[in-house]
């Protein structure tokens, strides 16, 4: 009798083991309350053209099509991911050559406007700064707040590519999103 209450004792607290290591991982892994990943696990990828690097929470989709933009026709190239309630976004085209004479500035500022023009609900618009990357390339980072969510990313050219990094998510969520983690792991590749 005695060995047998020993017997559930020890299975008793192998099982509490087990739970408490596998929600302590799990924890770790996902934030319990959104299912956010820690960028700590998120996955590098480099573009398959070697154009950048970047890190998302999973893998991407990848996006290709063409655009009209100042009846031109322009490649236009996404790659993004969900993860719970933030998106992850990375986007770029080239622009013909001719652009570069309107300057960097005004490419990112004319850049920034057509996201305010066709993104639907924009509340407000909560932070828009013109500023330098650590690779040195020209970049616009913004913050927008659109129906109960912030947008937060980037505009950067490098050459005669217009780059955007994003992230979109509840605002409740900005801690467990960690879009600067994000924003942070796009590199340009020289």
């Amino acid at each position: 009798m005695l060995q047998k209450n020993l017997w559930k004792r020890i299975i008793l607290i192998f099982t509490c083991l087990g739970l408490v290591a596998g929600g302590t991982l799990g924890y770790l892994y996902l934030d319990q309350k959104t299912g956010i990943r820690n960028p700590k696990d998120w996955q590098a990828y480099s573009s398959t053209d070697r154009r950048f690097d970047v890190q998302f929470p999973t893998d991407p989709k990848a996006i290709s099509e063409q655009m009209d933009i100042a009846n031109k026709k322009i490649d236009y190239h996404e790659l993004r991911c969900e993860d719970k309630e933030a998106i992850y976004a990375v986007s770029y085209i080239d622009f013909p050559g001719h652009w570069k004479w309107l300057g960097t500035k005004k490419l990112l500022t004319k850049s920034f406007e057509m996201v305010l023009k066709n993104e639907e609900n924009i509340e407000e618009v909560l932070q828009q700064e013109l500023t330098t990357t650590q690779q040195g390339h020209s970049a616009l980072v913004y913050r927008l707040k659109q129906d109960g969510k912030e947008i937060h990313g980037k505009f950067v050219i490098a050459g005669n590519t217009l780059y955007r990094a994003s992230v979109t998510y509840p605002l409740a969520a900005v801690e467990k999103t960690q879009p600067e983690a994000f924003l942070d792991s796009f590199q340009i590749k020289s």
